[in-house]
């Protein structure tokens, strides 16, 4: 079958996307928002992907899904889009909404919000192993930082690969993150090209670091040459290197009293890291080198793995001894090789629409996020006979990514408005995933990150924000950026900077370790609600129950304001450290560690069970009146009402009547002998069930 192209009006349109004005984001970079290219031409893409699936449906003697109802869509849209359930307040406004265009309306307003900015960055972080603090504990805010404005910006995806590939200068020089890439395998260059071509070509070359590959065509000569593309990197940037080097003798000095070694320590980290060198086009055999071509030691040029192209001429010096590595670094440097901006080269080929790969592992990728399995798996072992489940659907969706000049999330607007994405989920054990033909999305089991962010939902209104975290590192110098201590330590001489570090030195020695009771912030609140405190006991006395349960209401409502303004663990997953430490919430329930790519796990456990039972559902939801699911419930004049609210607000549908009167008439019960203990504890055991059960863990 001959493969389906873009009509040439949906053509023009693409190429006028680029022509249309755009939007910038905090950080003043243009955004392109969802509505830049038009619906029209969006849809008949998805047209074209219901289409190709149909086609194998029938010859396979299957057919599509159903559609799937409004409430399931909704709840599923939220979770794949912006990674969490949608607020009582969102669910009621899409489900009451008698609008034809409501799901695409929806679907748009969803991508152009930081909620999927939040989600992105989470599936890049688990791709690209960001980390809050790199390799040797650099700090990594500038690499999460050049991620998330990437993604709110909408950055091309190949643009942001080429920038990441061929990123030089500072650590922390402002809009200079992409070196956090290099510097996430510092002194592994073999490491980071393994990473790199698995990530982004799907195709896996590890083995044939050691010897030619047992299982694929790739040799041990040619993962070298791949290498080679990197030659000559450099993880110190050169235009601070100076400085740096100051603030190095200076910390081994015996002068220097001991308090203040640890700062200028962290300062020439500060000041020291970042990447450095365009690539010379150059690598060097390992010694015990097992593959047939080559031999110990042999300095080989930089080549394609599927052309042998060189791309760039790098010359081989005549003296080309070793020089030992001080570092333990896997390549060492080459005596007389010149930089020959390689890595730009490398950067391009990589990219290209014409690299058989690129476009197509991006494709395979972003449709397992919409459908919870890839049209090819593993998404990362693509080899030359490799087939995928639908391959003219695999073809088309690359030639797609392509002709949107991979717009990520226009790719994904197309995917989101197809019928076969919002048919009813797919339930059945999938045998052989080389024979899923795609009746719908398959039912899957909630990230780590989204039980959290939907969790969160639950306890605080408006988390779909961007938090800038503060160094705790320089807190007693008056600092808190690393940005703005980078540059002024630029700015700084020598005298400034002794001056600097013994004035935080003694700081950081007089610092009294204070409260957040004795912050103003909370003052206030707590003022706030002792006051309303007398005013309850007033309408006690006088029995008004009404005006006593609004006060109650009142109250939890002031706690929650404070909270929402103050609470620095109570955030999004994406705003928190990457990735969580040990034994948090997020890691109990299978977040990555980010030692590895795609580390993450959605494996149930009986930690989760316990987290669930005695840890954030309890503590922070069900017994906390001023939680926003709480503060809902309260409002709730009847059983049936709270009951109602509950089930809005934690699975996005109302209740069966099987299901209402089995709660209902307990809430009843309670409320007529005005029992509040009772009542609490019904509150408790609904939400702790629906918290636990598998239409809240799971996406249908």
């Amino acid at each position: 079958m001959q493969l389906p192209t873009l009509r040439p009006v949906l053509f023009g349109a693409l190429l006028a996307l680029f022509a249309l004005p755009v939007v910038a984001n905090e950080n003043n970079n243009p955004r392109r928002s969802a509505s830049s290219v038009p619906r029209t031409t969006i849809l008949e893409i998805s047209d074209q992907i219901d289409s190709i699936v149909a086609a194998q449906l029938s010859s396979r003697s299957e057919q599509l899904n159903p559609l799937s109802s409004d409430e399931v869509f909704l709840r599923r849209a939220y979770l794949d889009i912006i990674g969490r359930i949608p607020s009582i307040d969102e669910t009621n406004r899409f489900l009451k909404s008698k609008s034809k265009s409501k799901r695409a309306d929806l679907i748009d307003d969803l991508l152009d919000s930081y909620g999927h900015v939040s989600h992105q960055f989470n599936f890049y972080a688990d791709l690209l192993r960001i980390k809050s603090r790199l390799s040797g504990n650099l700090d990594g805010i500038s690499y999460i930082d050049f991620v998330k404005d990437s993604i709110e910006e909408n950055k091309p995806y190949d643009q942001f690969v080429r920038e990441l590939i061929s990123s030089q200068g500072p650590n922390l020089q402002r809009g200079n993150g992409a070196v956090g890439y290099y510097l996430r395998d510092r002194n592994m260059p073999e490491d980071n090209m393994s990473n790199t071509i698995r990530i982004f070509l799907g195709t896996r070359l590890e083995c044939a670091q050691c010897h030619d590959h047992p299982f694929d065509k790739w040799t041990q000569r040619q993962y070298f040459e791949m290498v080679a593309f990197t030659g000559g990197l450099q993880y110190r940037a050169k235009a601070t290197s100076a400085k740096a080097n100051q603030i190095r003798k200076s910390f081994r000095s015996k002068d220097i009293p001991a308090n203040q070694k640890p700062i200028f320590n962290r300062l020439g980290q500060t000041l020291s890291y970042g990447v450095e060198g365009s690539g010379t086009g150059l690598a060097r055999l390992p010694e015990n080198f097992l593959g047939e071509d080559g031999y110990d030691g042999e300095i080989v040029t930089g080549k394609t793995m599927f052309e042998s192209k060189p791309l760039v001429e790098a010359k081989i010096p005549k003296k080309t001894a070793p020089v030992k590595s001080r570092n333990g670094a896997q390549q060492t440097a080459i005596r007389g090789a010149v930089p020959i901006n390689s890595r730009i080269a490398y950067s391009e080929w990589l990219t290209d629409a014409d690299n058989p790969r690129f476009a197509k592992v991006i494709a395979n990728r972003l449709w397992k996020t919409a459908f919870g399995i890839a049209l090819i798996e593993p998404v990362d072992i693509i080899e030359d006979g490799t087939v995928a489940s639908n391959p003219e659907l695999m073809d088309y969706l690359t030639e797609t990514m392509i002709d949107l000049k991979f717009d990520t999330k226009q790719f994904l607007r197309a995917i989101y408005n197809s019928k076969t994405y919002q048919a009813q989920a797919y339930n059945k054990d999938i045998l052989e995933v080389s024979k899923f033909n795609f009746n719908g999305p398959i039912v899957r089991r909630l990230s780590a990150e989204q039980i959290w962010d939907s969790l969160l939902t639950l306890t605080l209104s408006d988390i779909d924000q961007r938090y800038h975290p503060t160094s705790r590192n320089y807190a007693s110098s008056g600092i808190r950026d690393s940005y703005e201590l980078f540059e002024r330590l630029t700015e700084m001489n020598t005298d400034e900077i002794f001056n600097f570090v013994a004035n935080a030195a003694d700081r950081s020695k007089n610092r009294k370790r204070t409260s957040y009771k004795d912050t103003p912030e909370y003052k206030k609140m707590a003022a706030e609600r002792a006051k309303i405190s007398k005013e309850i006991q007033m309408a006690k006395k006088r029995r008004n129950v009404e005006l006593e349960r609004k006060l109650r209401i009142k109250q939890a409502q002031v706690l929650a304001d404070f909270k929402n303004r103050t609470s620095t663990s109570l955030k999004r997953s994406s705003e928190l450290t990457s990735p969580a430490p040990a034994g948090h919430f997020l890691r109990e329930f299978g977040q990555s560690d980010r030692e590895q790519i795609d580390n993450s796990n959605t494996e149930p456990a009986v930690t989760q069970v316990l987290a669930m039972m005695n840890g954030y559902v309890e503590e922070k939801i069900a017994t906390d009146s001023s939680s926003v699911l709480m503060q809902t419930a309260l409002k709730a004049k009847s059983g049936k009402e709270c009951t109602e609210s509950i089930f809005l607000s934690m699975l996005n549908r109302k209740p069966t009547r099987k299901e209402s009167r089995a709660w209902e008439k307990d809430f009843d019960e309670a409320a007529k002998r005005k029992d509040q203990t009772k009542i609490k504890e019904i509150y408790t055991d609904l939400i702790w069930t629906l918290a636990n059960s598998n239409e809240f863990i799971f996406i249908k």
